[in-house]
C-alpha cells in the first residue's frame, strides 16, 4: 500500500464519514503489521483513535490543497467514519487489540432485516452500523397526497418501505395529512407508518394536518402517538432565540386546534414509550456479540444526552459525561460515546445547545475540559478520559453543511454566538446553500409584509468579531440588505414599508429606460457606462427625500 494513497483513501473516508476498511488474509501479516504503515501527514497512528483522528490538529495535515483537496475551513469531518480491519483467517488477538478495536466475528445466519414494517426496523439496522437497503418509491409519497390507497397497498406489497421519502423527506403519511385522507391514514398507521417522522423543515404530519386544518386528521394522528409538541426548524425568525412552531401555533382553525389543546398529553407519553419498548425488544432479539451490546448501550446513551442537552439539564449532562470518562479510566478503553455525539441529522451537543439557546450547556462544553486537569501532572499532549469526553468541535457541521455559527446567527442566539467566536468559531464556513454565517445576518425583504427584517443585533456580533480580526470581512464593518455593500452602511434601508415603495419605482423606471435602448440598439446589457452607478444614487437621494418628509410631519 503507497502511502499517498492511504493519505487519499482516508480522507475521502472522513470527508464522506464512510468506512475504510484494509483487508489481510491471516493475522500474522494483517493487523499485528498494521503499525508499520503510519506516518504523520499520511496515515497517522491516530486513526485507531476516534477521537484524536477526528481533531482539527490531526486532520489537518493530511490535507493537500496542490492535489484537489479544499482548505481546511472548508474540510468537514463526519462522525459516522469507521477504520476498520478485515481478517479472513483470523487467528489469537493480542489483549491490546481489544484498547483499540471493537471484535466482531462473523460467521453463521445471517439476520434477517424485515423488510418494510415501520421504523422499529430502521432503528434495528441503524444500530448495528448495517444501515437497512429500503426499497424507496416516491410515487408511494405522491399516491399518499393523491389519497390512492390501491396504489399505496400494491406498492407496499411490492416491498417498497411504508415510509419512503420523497426529496424533501416527506412521506405517504405526511402527504396525506396534509390532504386530509383520514382512509389513507387509517391503513398507513396499521402498517406501522411513522406518526412523528419530520421532513427537512423538521414539519410532522400532524403540523402538516393542522396548517390545512384537517381536525379529523389530528385526532387520528393524535391516537397513534403523534408528538403535538414537535417544533419545527424555521419558526418565525425574530421570535424567541431557538425557538419553531407547533401544531397548535399553526392550526388553521378554532376545531384543530381544540382537538390538539384538549388532548391528554400523557396517552402521548403511554404510546410513545409502548413504542420505544417495542422498538428495544427487537434491539435485544438481534443482540448476538459484544459488538452488538455496545452498539445498543451507545445509541440510548447518545438519546440521553441529546435529549438533557434540549431540555438544558446542564447538571445531569455533565454528570452523565463524567460517568462515561470514568468508566473509559477505569477499564483504559475508549469512551462508549463523547459530546461529540450527534442526533439523527448529524448535530453535535454542542450544536443543539446552541439552536436551543442552553448557555449554561455551551460553557461547559467550552470550558470544563480547560479545568478539569487543574493540579494534575500530565506529560505534553497527554489528556484525562474527561478531558477527551468533553472535547467539542468548535466548528463541527451538521449533515448539509450548517456549522455551529451559522447556527447560532440563523437562530438570533447572541449572546451564546460571541461566546462561540471567542472559542474560534468560524463565521466564513458555508453549509451545502452556500451560505455562511455572515449571510445569514444580512437584513432581510419580507416582500409579503413590506418591511425590511433588522438583523443588525446579531449582525453586530460578527461586526465586532471582524473589526477585532482586522480580516475586513464585512467591508465597511456593516453589512446590509442582499449582498451588503458601502451604500447598505451609508443609508440603512426603511424598516417602514418605503423600501418596497423604493423596489417598484426603480423597477418602473428601469422598464422606462428600456424601451428607448430597443428603439436605438443600445448597447446588450444595459446602456452607457456608470448608468448603475447613476441609479444607486439616485436610489439613495430618493430614500433620503422620504426620511425628510417624514420627520417634517
Amino acid at each position: 500500500m503507497e502511502k499517498s494513497k492511504l493519505r487519499k483513501l482516508l480522507v475521502g473516508c472522513l470527508k464522506n464519514g464512510s468506512n475504510m476498511t484494509v483487508k489481510y488474509r491471516t493475522m500474522e501479516n494483517g493487523i499485528l503489521n498494521l503499525t508499520r504503515y503510519f506516518e504523520p501527514g499520511f496515515f497517522p497512528a491516530e486513526v485507531l483513535k476516534k477521537y484524536e483522528i477526528m481533531d482539527e490538529k490531526c486532520w489537518s495535515g493530511l490535507l493537500r490543497q496542490d492535489e484537489g483537496d479544499p482548505p481546511v475551513h472548508d474540510f468537514s469531518v463526519m462522525d459516522s467514519f469507521v477504520f476498520m480491519v478485515v481478517i479472513e483467517e483470523p487467528g489469537e488477538l493480542p489483549p491490546e487489540v481489544h484498547n483499540y478495536f471493537s471484535v466482531i466475528q462473523c460467521g453463521g445466519k445471517k439476520a434477517n432485516s424485515g423488510g418494510g414494517n415501520g421504523n422499529e426496523d430502521d432503528a434495528v439496522e441503524a444500530m448495528f452500523g448495517a444501515k437497512e437497503i429500503k426499497k424507496n418509491s416516491k410515487d408511494l409519497v405522491e399516491f399518499g397526497f393523491d389519497g390512492e390507497l390501491e396504489e399505496i397497498q400494491a406498492l407496499v406489497d411490492k416491498g417498497y418501505h411504508i415510509d419512503s421519502e420523497d426529496g424533501r423527506s416527506h412521506t405517504a403519511l405526511s402527504e396525506a395529512a396534509a390532504q386530509g385522507q383520514n382512509h389513507v391514514i387509517e391503513w398507513l398507521l396499521k402498517q406501522g407508518a411513522d406518526p412523528n417522522m419530520c421532513n427537512d423543515q423538521d414539519r410532522s404530519p400532524m403540523y402538516r394536518a393542522a396548517f390545512n386544518g384537517h381536525s379529523a386528521t389530528i385526532q387520528l394522528l393524535l391516537e397513534a402517538g403523534a408528538d403535538r409538541e414537535i417544533l419545527d426548524k424555521v419558526g418565525k425568525r425574530g421570535r424567541t432565540p431557538g425557538s419553531g412552531e407547533r401544531p397548535f401555533d399553526v392550526a388553521k382553525d378554532t376545531a384543530s386546534r381544540e382537538v390538539i389543546g384538549t388532548w391528554d398529553y400523557s396517552k402521548t407519553e403511554a404510546l410513545m414509550e409502548d413504542r420505544r419498548k417495542a422498538i428495544l425488544k427487537k434491539l435485544e432479539e438481534r443482540i448476538r456479540t459484544a459488538a452488538d451490546r455496545e452498539a445498543l448501550a451507545r445509541m440510548l446513551i447518545t438519546q440521553e444526552l441529546v435529549n438533557k442537552t434540549i431540555k438544558g439539564d446542564c447538571e445531569g449532562l455533565k454528570s452523565q459525561l463524567i460517568e462515561i470518562a470514568d468508566e473509559a479510566d477505569r477499564t483504559n478503553r475508549r469512551p462508549i460515546v463523547t459530546c461529540e455525539a450527534r442526533n439523527e441529522r448529524g448535530q453535535t451537543l454542542l450544536s443543539l445547545a446552541c439552536q436551543y439557546g442552553k448557555k449554561e450547556i455551551v460553557e461547559l462544553l467550552l470550558n470544563h475540559k480547560t479545568t478539569c486537569e487543574e493540579g494534575l501532572f500530565l506529560d505534553p499532549g497527554e489528556h484525562t478520559w474527561e478531558y477527551r469526553v468533553f472535547s467539542a468541535n468548535i466548528n463541527s457541521r451538521e449533515q448539509k453543511g450548517w456549522n455551529i455559527t451559522s447556527i447560532c446567527t440563523f437562530h438570533d442566539q447572541k449572546t451564546i454566538l460571541r461566546l462561540i467566536l471567542e472559542a474560534g468559531g468560524d463565521p466564513t464556513i458555508k453549509n451545502s446553500y452556500n451560505m455562511s454565517a455572515l449571510d445569514h445576518a444580512k437584513d432581510e425583504l419580507d416582500a409579503a409584509n413590506n418591511v425590511v427584517i433588522d438583523r443588525s443585533e446579531i449582525r453586530s456580533v460578527l461586526v465586532e468579531w471582524d473589526n477585532n480580526q482586522g480580516s475586513n470581512l464585512f467591508g465597511t464593518g456593516k453589512l446590509g440588505l442582499g449582498g451588503g455593500g458601502d451604500v447598505a452602511a451609508e443609508e440603512p434601508l426603511p424598516k417602514n414599508g418605503t423600501a418596497m415603495e423604493m423596489q417598484l419605482e426603480m423597477q418602473k423606471e428601469d422598464a422606462a429606460m428600456e424601451e428607448p435602448k430597443k428603439k436605438t440598439g443600445g448597447k446588450k446589457g444595459g446602456g452607457k457606462k456608470g448608468s448603475g452607478k447613476a441609479k444607486l444614487m439616485n436610489a439613495k437621494k430618493k430614500i433620503s427625500a422620504v426620511k425628510g418628509i417624514k420627520k417634517k410631519k
